[in-house]
């Protein structure tokens, strides 16, 4: 049976991913991060991998309503996020270049430029 969350942490695991956070870690420490996305690559990565170093305030989605909880982290909906002012938003979708076409498209011009990767 095809279980694409299992192919994700397959991969991840490949990317030695853990080390990726770790890079991130280090370079957010002290700044406000929202998640956005919060499919099977993000239940892959929160499943798997240690995000304690991550000073993580949120996760934004589409299927979200505000101030509800997903995985132990506060939601917001896909599109108010950047009312929460993060210092940055990493985007955890397989599919990324879609919520980058997003914000540059909608969110940008509606709450400014914001950071994100």
């Amino acid at each position: 049976m095809f279980n694409a969350k299992y192919e994700i942490v397959d991969f991840l695991k490949k990317k030695n991913f853990q080390k990726r956070i770790d890079k991130l870690s280090k370079k957010y420490t002290g700044k406000k991060i929202m998640i956005y996305g919060a499919g099977r690559a993000f239940e892959a990565i929160n499943e798997n991998y240690d995000l304690s170093g991550l000073d993580i305030i949120g996760i934004a989605d589409m299927k979200f309503e505000q101030g509800r909880e997903f995985m132990g982290y506060k939601t917001y909906e896909y599109d108010t996020f950047p009312g929460e002012k993060p210092d940055v938003v990493l985007i955890a979708m397989v599919e990324h270049e879609i919520a980058e076409e997003f914000f540059s498209e909608d969110l940008v011009p509606e709450y400014g430029n914001f950071n994100y990767e």
